[in-house]
This record gives structure tokens, C-alpha cells and sequence, in this order.
């Protein structure tokens, strides 16, 4: 008779991924959760303590699924709770609660595409929604926009790009660069920092470069940092640019892709870098994961918003216009998606 493994000492056959399945499940509840209570604009009725009991009267919900549904809120991190009174949690305040600095517009899109997601089994079996227009995004660039870009390029991201571009040795010895898109301009106020004998100019669009020459004046660049005005896809954008820098402002499709990114290349001396911020997707496909969902979200409906590709994908578009991918720098560190810094050169005559 085989003598039995005592239970005691028994190694588990394989390893319990219950709770990574089950965080998986509960993501949709969770934020489910969370979106309403965006819808509900419960966090800018949370920016002063109340009661459940004088939040449920102020929305009109049924109290006591309204208590336990801020509760949710407060294992969240997202709301507080002191005795009997809930507030918005102190450090999500600046990003949740309307008319706020860093108040986090994107995500009333993700409450908009919940529908869209909701039809992801039908449009598996029978393909694209084909319903782009009712979701599309209109981004407006008024100067309150544009304020609200820039405080948030200042969280961290503006900083650790600067640092980057400028401990490249090409960068120190440019006397020529051009940030297309540049909105704010902070980039190109940062670069021309960073060396003192780089003259840089920021090409926007009429309108938007009035407010670039606020930041210009604010920063007291005026010398040696210049607008530029137009549409940078048909344009005059100038020439002999040492560094043609442009973040998260171009998401074309291959053949607008192909056609812009020879404009760059065109502008540029020969072995000029362009510095690109985008969002690309690893090689063999399998991450970062919200990039891979936002792809899947286009392919659903059709949006275009931000057509992304591999790394290898942009490296190839690069090499049919002349200019040569060099490198990948990952910026999720400083940014709520998993954003890139890539680096080309053009190609030498």
C-alpha cells in the first residue's frame, strides 16, 4: 500500500491564478463604478465632506445603495471618509473634481466608448461598428485647452523629455530646431534653455501660437524662440533644421504618415535628427497592454483618432521617406500611457 503524502506538507499541483483571473473580471465592475460616478459628478460634490443621506438627496439616488456605492469609492482610493461624511480624496482633488487645474478631461472620452465595448462580441462575429461618427472626438484648442495641456506636460513629462534630448550629443551642437505641434511651446522654450545657441521655432496652427507667444514672453525667449504659422501636413515648414521635434500632435494613416514624415525629412540637414512622442506597440504585439486596447478600440469603430503602429512598422515608413529609426525610448514613467520617445536620423546623401 503507497503511503500518502501528509496534507500538511503537500506542494500546491500548480499555482493559484484565481486572484489575477478574478482581477481581470472585476475590472469591468470597478470601473463601471467609477465612471458613474464621473457621470454623477460626484467627486466636485465631494470636494466639500457631505453625508450619504445629503449627497443622495442632492442626486436624487436611493440612499442606501448610494452609501454603499461610495463606499466601493473609498476601497477605491478615490474618495475619503471621515465618521459619517465622504470627500474626494485629497490627492486625486486637482484631477477629478471640475474647473480644477489638472482635471482629467480624458476620461469623459472612456465614459463615451463604454457603448462601443459593450458591443465587442457582436463586432468580433460581424466586424468593425462602422459608427466613427458618433463617438468622434472633437479637440478643441482654445487657450484654456492648451493651459490645461501644458500643466500637464509639467508633471513630468516635459522635464524627463529635456533631459533626454539634451544629453544627446547632437543636441549640443545644433544651432536649428523646430517643434512641430508645439502648442505651448514648452518643448521648444525647454530646448532653447538647455543651449544657449539654439534658435528653435514652434510651427501651430492661427490661433494657437498666439497663446505659444504668452509662454514665449512669460519665459522671456523672445530672442531666440520664434512661432511659426500654418498646417505643418501642406505648409512651408522652412529647412536646414538640425532637430525636428514633434510630440503626440500627428496620428495619420500610412499614406498621410508617409507624406508628413517626408516633409520632416525634406527640412532637415543631412544626419538631423527627428525626435518623435508617440505610442507604438512592441515588435511581436504583446504589449504595453493600453496600447494594444486602444489599437483594438480603432479597429472596433473606426475612429482614427491615433493610428498606431510597431516599432518596426514606424522604423519601415521612416526608411521609405530617408530617414533612418534609431531608438525607442519608453515614457511611462512620467505619463498616464505608455508613451515613446523615438529617435530618427537622416539618412546622408
Amino acid at each position: 500500500m503507497v503511503k500518502m503524502e501528509r496534507l500538511v506538507d503537500m506542494k500546491p499541483p500548480v499555482e493559484d491564478r484565481g486572484e489575477f483571473l478574478h482581477e481581470l473580471a472585476s475590472g469591468f465592475e470597478k470601473g463601471l463604478i467609477f465612471h458613474t460616478a464621473l457621470e454623477l459628478d460626484v467627486f466636485t460634490q465631494l470636494k466639500e465632506p457631505k453625508t450619504a443621506e445629503s449627497l443622495s438627496g442632492d442626486l436624487g439616488t436611493h440612499i442606501e445603495i448610494t452609501r454603499r456605492f461610495l463606499d466601493v469609492l473609498v476601497a477605491l482610493g478615490v474618495l475619503a471618509k471621515e465618521g459619517e461624511q465622504y470627500l474626494t480624496a485629497p490627492d486625486v482633488v486637482p484631477f477629478l473634481v471640475e474647473g480644477e487645474s489638472y482635471s482629467a478631461r480624458h476620461l469623459k472620452f472612456s465614459t463615451e466608448e463604454r457603448e462601443d465595448w459593450m458591443k465587442l462580441k457582436q463586432i468580433l462575429k460581424e466586424g468593425p461598428s462602422g459608427n466613427a461618427h458618433e463617438h468622434k472626438h472633437e479637440h478643441n484648442y482654445d487657450p484654456d485647452s492648451i493651459k490645461w495641456i501644458a500643466r500637464g506636460t509639467m508633471l513630468g513629462r516635459l522635464q524627463a523629455t529635456l533631459k533626454i534630448v539634451s544629453e544627446l550629443t547632437e543636441f549640443k551642437t545644433a544651432k536649428k530646431l523646430i517643434d512641430l505641434g508645439g502648442g505651448h511651446g514648452l518643448f521648444g522654450i525647454g530646448f532653447a534653455q538647455e543651449n544657449p545657441q539654439l534658435e528653435v521655432v514652434i510651427f501651430d496652427q492661427p490661433g494657437v501660437t498666439d497663446i505659444t507667444q504668452e509662454y514665449i514672453n512669460k519665459y522671456e525667449m523672445q530672442n531666440r524662440v520664434k512661432t511659426m504659422t500654418g498646417d505643418y501636413t501642406k505648409d512651408d515648414i522652412g529647412s536646414n533644421y538640425d532637430i525636428a521635434f514633434e510630440a503626440c500632435s500627428f496620428g495619420g494613416n500610412t499614406n498621410e504618415s508617409k507624406s508628413f514624415y517626408q516633409r520632416v525629412c525634406n527640412a532637415l540637414k543631412d544626419n538631423g535628427l527627428f525626435i518623435t512622442q508617440t505610442f507604438t506597440i512592441d515588435d511581436d504585439r504583446t504589449a504595453p497592454v493600453s496600447s494594444l486596447i486602444w489599437d483594438l478600440k480603432e479597429q472596433m469603430t473606426g475612429h482614427s483618432h491615433m493610428h498606431i503602429r510597431t516599432n518596426a512598422e514606424l522604423f519601415d515608413i521612416f526608411d521609405e521617406v530617408g530617414l533612418i529609426g534609431e531608438r525607442v525610448i519608453d515614457m511611462s514613467e512620467w505619463t498616464t500611457m505608455p508613451m515613446r520617445t523615438v529617435i530618427a536620423r537622416k539618412k546622408s546623401v
